[in-house]
């Protein structure tokens, strides 16, 4: 039975990813909608993960990859239809940005290691928080967009510094809480 709770959280992601894919062809009306379910989506797969202990690293990476995407998916469709300004997208996503490239240097001097110890951490979830606040504002109460993107801004930019100096430390053999 335990082999098979294993795949509810990782379709649970997938199903994220397929939304991903949709969402630039949907109408707008539904953008909440799938916005709401994808959120939806995120926190059960980790519930059941954590619930039914079967995490694991590929689980959390296809959780953290069909997040970028659908994250980058609605960015992208928000900005194409003039509902989201593109200079916005570097801060809104500095902590993901920081992620990627933390990744790519650790493959690149092949210290993966490094990289594949850095587990969820709070900052990183109050930032995809914002980011998914940020997203259901633009669709439902565009007149707020400001105070939510400065929110969700300072999120992924404390998030950015935290997920850096954590592979610093994990790069130098460290420590860190």
């Amino acid at each position: 039975m335990r082999k098979h709770l294993i795949l509810i959280p990782n379709i649970l992601s997938t199903f994220r990813l397929g939304l991903a894919l949709l969402f630039p062809f949907s109408p707008e009306e539904l953008w909440p909608w799938l916005i709401l379910a994808s959120g939806a989506s995120d926190y059960l797969d980790g519930w059941c993960a954590r619930r039914w202990k079967v995490s694991s690293w590929q689980g959390g990476l296809l959780d953290a990859v069909a997040d970028k995407m659908f994250m980058l998916a609605v960015l992208i469709t928000f900005i194409m239809a003039g509902k989201f300004a593109i200079w916005w997208l570097p801060a809104v996503i500095a902590r993901d940005l920081t992620v990627g490239i933390a990744a790519g240097y650790a493959a690149l001097i092949r210290s993966w290691p490094s990289f594949r110890d850095m587990g969820a951490r709070w900052s990183g979830k109050m930032a995809t928080a914002g980011q998914f606040l940020l997203l259901i504002t633009v669709v439902l109460f565009p007149v707020i967009i400001p105070i939510i993107l400065v929110l969700t801004v300072l999120c992924s930019m404390i998030a950015a510094v935290d997920y850096g100096l954590l592979f610093f430390h994990k790069l130098r053999g460290q420590h860190i809480a």
